[in-house]
């Protein structure tokens, strides 16, 4: 099939599920260089859902710009099928994905950090985290590295739930976890917040290209019911939006709610705010100085400090 007859079908798909124009949904599809119809399998049920997207939401404020080797989240490739997901962990960043989602009491922030009732269990090969309130798990591929050499300590101040409690939530966390399925969201925002988070956990190929020219991008939330992700360099917002779009990010979704474009801003916002995409219209490295090579050391140290 021609590329010509691929956009064709592609600008039809997004037509379908948004309010874009013809015009526009042709112009989107024509930024995408290969396009089958490919699937990604969303998770089966909420349960699976919502522990995905708490761990893709807490990635995100966690890393913020502080990515190696273009791993957005601290994930390479995810193998997703309806019944689960497994997801590859950047080899550099493991160590600070699992200090990221582990959770933990800590005196100096006030509160609890990482992703509640959340624990890991591990024998051989075999990793996963997995919510102590429902079925749901994530299998770990973790590189070469003893997983045990990856476990984090605790720093000053801190209490490691998942290492005092290794089985069971304790009462701050469950009242935590309630906060995330009551915030201030109607149920269908939330719904939709689970499934868009979910689904960027399940595409760190297509999403992690905003991560490719510098090995780090910026990503970051606002509250529990957005995540953010800026960039300066290569694809511009409406490309990595025809990429998401083409692998099926809105289906579902209302098409008045499934996507916005802001040309003026440089900005595309998912299922009316909660993802937002953002390219900035200058390069944030604008000289050797703080080239990538160099901010990748910086980053390092701070990982090890």
């Amino acid at each position: 099939m021609s590329k010509s007859d691929n956009a064709r079908r592609l600008a039809k798909q997004i037509r379908r599920q948004t309010l874009l124009t013809r015009s526009t949904s042709l112009r989107l599809a024509r930024q995408v260089h290969t396009f089958s119809g490919s699937d990604i399998p969303d998770a089966a049920d909420r349960s699976q859902r919502q522990f995905e997207a708490r761990v893709a939401h807490c990635l995100a404020d966690a890393f913020q710009d502080r990515q190696l080797n273009g791993a957005l989240l601290g994930v390479t490739e995810a193998h997703s099928t309806d019944r689960g997901l497994t997801i590859h962990l950047e080899p550099e960043m493991s160590r600070e994905v699992l200090r990221a989602v582990l959770p933990r009491m800590d005196e100096e922030y006030g509160g609890l950090r990482g992703v509640p009732a959340l624990r890991i269990s591990w024998g051989g090969q075999h990793v996963a985290l997995y919510d102590t309130l429902s079925p749901a798990h994530i299998k770990l591929s973790h590189g070469e590295r003893a997983f045990d050499t990856l476990l984090p300590n605790a720093h000053n101040g801190e209490h490691l739930l998942w290492r005092s409690n290794p089985r069971k939530a304790t009462k701050d966390e469950r009242n935590e976890w309630l906060e995330w399925d009551t915030w201030f969201l109607s149920q269908g925002q939330r719904e939709t917040r689970d499934l868009l988070f979910s689904r960027i956990l399940r595409r760190p190929t297509l999403v992690n290209r905003a991560a490719a020219p510098h090995g780090l991008a910026n990503c970051y939330t606002h509250h529990p019911g957005d995540l953010v992700i800026e960039w300066c360099c290569g694809d511009t917002t409406e490309t990595l939006c025809a990429v998401l779009l083409a692998h099926n990010f809105v289906d579902g979704l209302p098409p008045e709610k499934s996507v916005e474009l802001f040309p003026s801003l440089a900005s595309v916002q998912f299922g009316d705010s909660t993802v937002i995409l953002r390219r900035h219209n200058t390069c944030v490295l604008p000289n050797e100085m703080m080239g990538s090579r160099k901010l990748s050391e910086l980053i390092r140290e701070d990982y090890t400090s």
